[in-house]
């Protein structure tokens, strides 16, 4: 058999092209994704969230397409590849690809399979990212590694490719499933120390991935001294301190909380008052067909129809999980709207007011829906 030519064994130029874009594709991924995730960098991004967020399910998409690339035989005879630049961005690029559809499709998936999702994407996204320094390093310093089983060569075979891909995309379906860091903790039994936390949480309340905030740092706000005001077109306007609202009838509601950002935590138990109860002290006038919503930060506002705040999953919760707020969780009272996206969950109420006019909501102006829903965005 005639040996291939240096030529002809040579990488084509869409290849080459489609190899260095991969990677770079990656490396907007990981950053817009960072500018989603983290408050530090959240907060000073907040005019462009809506644009990052948008950005990142279309790099997503497009680093979807790129591993699928090899299902078209581009790649010249005769050339053998390095095993584990093979195998490894497709074994971790599919459940990267796989998880970030979990967090896209709220409607799809269950927020128990969301939520884990969120852990295992974050996680196989620092791995892969780790592979391609090193992968960088490599071919920069022109260093090979001695072990064959770190620098073996294969034959590119379509058969591999598949079992490479199926693989990372069923690992990321059962280990959102099945969670199996539940079973180990539960085969190591309770645990004396509790996980390491951002938040002093007590003992049963769950932790959220993220507290986003608007401005430089949390409310602080004393329990004694804090007043809800109630007022707008209404014939009785008033306001109630923290006790007279735990004093009226509570509700408890059992609900997910799921961040337009993609993070979910399921079965968020809050305790509270509803909307109907405060109106039935105020009184609202027949004009009124909207409730805006102010937070003690000064800033944050939020704004929902009259419908949708006597929905009754809706609440100003001053519980969660059986244990007062926190600061970071919205302390003394929050907004719970559970079927919409969280930035409509707004923290630190300090002011309710009905009105017959709608004003913008402070994600709102930076293009985010008013109507929130799952999916509207």
């Amino acid at each position: 058999m005639p040996a291939v030519s240096s030529k002809a064994r040579r990488w084509p130029r869409p290849l080459r092209y489609l190899h260095h874009y991969t990677i770079v594709s990656f490396v907007l991924l990981v950053a817009s994704g960072l500018a989603l995730y983290l408050p530090q960098i959240h907060r000073f991004m907040i005019p462009y969230i809506p644009w990052v967020y948008r950005l990142h399910i279309l790099l997503g998409l497009v680093f979807a397409v790129t591993l699928l690339t090899p299902l078209i035989r581009w790649l010249p005879k005769g050339r053998r590849l390095s095993k584990w630049d093979w195998t490894l961005p497709i074994l971790f690029g599919a459940p990267i690809v796989v998880t970030g559809v979990m967090l896209w499709w709220v409607q799809v998936f269950p927020s128990s399979m969301r939520s884990r999702a969120f852990h295992w994407h974050g996680w196989l996204t620092a791995v892969l990212g780790t592979w391609i320094l090193i992968h960088a390093f490599l071919k920069v310093s022109g260093i090979r590694p001695k072990s064959r089983l770190l620098y073996e060569r294969v034959d590119w075979e379509r058969r591999r490719f598949l079992v490479s891909l199926a693989t990372g995309a069923l690992g990321a379906l059962f280990v959102t499933s099945v969670d199996p860091a539940a079973w180990l903790r539960a085969l190591r039994g309770p645990s004396k120390v509790g996980p390491a936390s951002p938040i002093n949480a007590p003992q049963g309340v769950q932790i959220f991935p993220a507290y986003y905030t608007v401005v430089n740092g949390y409310p602080e706000i004393d329990a004694t001294s804090y007043r809800l005001v109630v007022d707008g077109d209404v014939e009785h306007p008033r306001s109630f301190t923290y006790a007279e609202l735990k004093s009226l009838a509570a509700v408890h509601e059992t609900q997910n909380f799921q961040c337009v950002t993609g993070w979910s935590v399921p079965n968020v138990r809050w305790k509270g008052v509803h909307l109907s109860q405060l109106a039935m002290w105020v009184k609202p006038r027949s004009n009124v067909q909207y409730v805006h919503f102010y937070s003690g930060d000064g800033v944050y506002t939020e704004c929902l129809r009259l419908q949708e705040a006597f929905d009754p999953t809706v609440l100003l919760a001053y519980e969660m999980d059986g244990a007062p707020l926190l600061r970071e969780q919205g302390f003394p009272l929050r907004l719970v709207v559970p079927k919409m996206y969280g930035y409509k969950s707004i923290k630190w109420v300090v002011r309710v007011s009905f009105s017959a006019t709608p004003i913008t909501g402070y994600w709102e102006h930076f293009g985010y829906p008013s109507e929130a829903y799952f999916g509207s965005r």
